[in-house]
């Protein structure tokens, strides 16, 4: 099931662009779609927040108040890659909302083929993500693990102890080598020091000292390492 999110404030795009996607449905007998409709970027937090996970982004450049193109900076601080496509009335935020990865940017009113050929991308982008799960055997059986979602992994004698992006714990009876050898696979994964397993996306910053981590975890730095482990995390966001 592929969950779309779609962010806008006039109900009526709501109903017009979901309409147009049950259709495209249709179209595609093997093809299972949620779409869940949001009319501010205060919804859409709180969901995320609550934790929640949307595959595809549709999002209006003007949410009330607030605009979608700072909305989806936001989602790429999260570490969310997610497919987000825009729906507006002007292209002036266009090359803002590109630096973004964005993977669309539709004018009102809204062509129907145009927002099916954003959808069919969109829904390959998708797939490609979903060979990003790794399957890890845990003290309670084996877990199928989105590996852009873990935030680092820490060693405690035989087990190593997986945090995910929302908290959820997950603990490993692997040595350090053996897991970072699993997660190096998918790329984005470094390891720090001894005991720790770190995944590239969800790096704030990185100190002479510390990494710091978007969940406010800060995971100090050997002696002599911090050059080596910025680079990887520079490399990393340009390739990105």
């Amino acid at each position: 099931m592929i969950r779309i999110v779609l962010c806008d404030d006039e109900h009526k795009v709501q109903e017009e662009v979901s309409e147009y996607i049950k259709k495209y449905v249709e179209t595609k007998p093997n093809l299972k779609l949620e779409i869940i409709c949001f009319d501010s970027v205060k919804g859409l937090r709180g969901a995320l927040d609550a934790g929640n996970s949307f595959d595809i982004f549709i999002l209006d450049i003007y949410i009330g108040q607030e605009m979608g193109n700072h909305f989806a900076r936001e989602l790429r601080k999260r570490g969310i890659e997610s497919p987000i496509i825009f729906l507006t009335t002007s292209l002036e935020h266009a090359p803002e909302s590109f630096e973004m990865g964005t993977l669309r940017y539709l004018l009102k009113p809204i062509d129907h083929k145009k927002l099916y050929e954003a959808m069919d991308v969109a829904i390959l982008q998708v797939e490609k993500m979903l060979e990003q799960f790794i399957r890890i055997k845990t003290e309670n059986g084996v877990e199928s693990i989105d590996a852009r979602k873990i935030m680092h992994s820490e060693c405690h004698g035989h087990y190593q102890y997986i945090t995910l992006e929302n908290g959820k714990q997950f603990r490993v009876r692997k040595t350090v080598s053996e897991l970072f050898n699993a997660l190096a696979q998918q790329g984005g994964f470094i390891r720090v020091g001894s005991a720790y397993i770190i995944n590239l996306r969800k790096i704030k910053n990185v100190s002479t000292s510390e990494v710091h981590l978007y969940n406010d975890i800060n995971i100090s730095i050997p002696r002599g390492k911090h050059v080596e482990i910025k680079k990887a995390f520079w490399d990393f966001q340009y390739e990105g």
